[in-house]
């Protein structure tokens, strides 16, 4: 087997990021117990425990967690993707995560104050939505193309 220079460079990008590769080799992305994996996914742990009820921070907290649990579903369900099919199931699992982004970015906007984060927000929704049209439209066009009868067919 001869290397070429696009090889060493992917190999040196993978043994850069093992904990992606280890990650990606699992069949579990979430990489949870099997009872752990079924919750829905909160944030209250991390959220500071005495917030005083009404305020900003355990509003921004509450409406994060429900973003959450949203993004969750949603790459569980995979929107009815064969879960055989890598390529489908890595945009149907994506979408959902990126409109979390997403919609956390928003909430950033909502109660957010510094600059720098306020920034990075407008940016990660404005790629994050190019994205999610690029992964769907995508989708709709595998779709198309796997419920179409075969060439042959056609003759």
């Amino acid at each position: 087997m001869t290397l070429t220079l696009r090889h060493l460079s992917l190999l040196s990008l993978l043994a850069a990021t093992p904990v992606v590769v280890a990650h990606a080799q699992t069949p579990d992305h979430h990489r949870m117990p099997a009872a752990k994996r079924n919750e829905p996914h909160t944030m209250t742990d991390m959220a500071p425990a005495a917030l005083p009820p009404g305020s900003p921070a355990a509003t921004f907290h509450q409406q994060m967690d429900s973003v959450m649990t949203v993004m969750d579903q949603g790459m569980h369900q995979m929107g009815g993707v064969p879960p055989t099919d890598i390529d489908a199931s890595f945009a149907a699992m994506m979408v959902p995560h990126h409109q979390g982004a997403v919609d956390m970015a928003r909430l950033q906007l909502l109660y957010g104050k510094d600059l720098e984060l306020r920034r990075l927000a407008q940016s990660i929704i404005a790629e994050q939505q190019v994205e999610i049209q690029q992964m769907t439209a995508w989708l709709r066009k595998h779709s198309a193309a796997a419920s179409s009868p075969p060439a042959a067919a056609h003759h």
